[in-house]
C-alpha cells in the first residue's frame, strides 16, 4: 500500500450536475466559486494529462469540473475522477482525478487550445 503525500494546495470549481437543453443536449453551467484549497498532489504524466489527488472535502468531481492551485493560478479540467475510500482508516481517503491543464487564452469554451 502506498501513501499519497500532499505537495501543494488544491481547490475545486464545480459545474454542477448536467441537465438537458430544449434540444435534449447535455449542458452544464459555468464553474462555481472556489471551494478549498486543501492539501493535494499533482503529478504530470507522459501523455500530457495530470494525475491529481485531492482531499475528500473536494467531494465528487464530474467531467468538466476544474481543479485550481490558487498559489500559482494553474488550473486543470477533470476528465475522470474517483473517490477512493480506505477500509482501514478514513484518514487515507482521497479523490483521484485525471485532468488536462487549461491554457490561458484557449480558443475553446473549456479553456483548451
Amino acid at each position: 500500500m502506498g501513501v499519497v503525500l500532499a505537495d501543494r494546495q488544491l481547490g475545486v470549481r464545480t459545474r454542477g450536475a448536467p441537465g438537458l437543453d430544449a434540444h435534449g443536449a447535455e449542458v452544464t453551467g459555468p464553474p462555481g466559486p472556489l471551494r478549498g484549497p486543501w492539501p493535494g498532489r499533482a503529478v504530470p504524466q507522459p501523455d500530457g494529462t495530470w494525475h491529481l489527488a485531492l482531499d475528500p472535502r473536494a467531494g465528487a468531481l464530474l467531467v468538466g469540473d476544474l481543479v485550481v492551485e490558487p498559489a500559482t493560478g494553474e488550473e486543470w479540467t477533470v476528465i475522470a475522477a474517483d473517490e477512493l475510500v480506505s477500509a482501514v482508516d478514513p484518514a487515507l481517503n482521497y479523490v483521484r482525478a485525471v485532468a488536462r491543464p487549461r491554457a490561458a487564452g484557449g480558443t475553446r469554451a473549456d479553456g483548451h487550445v
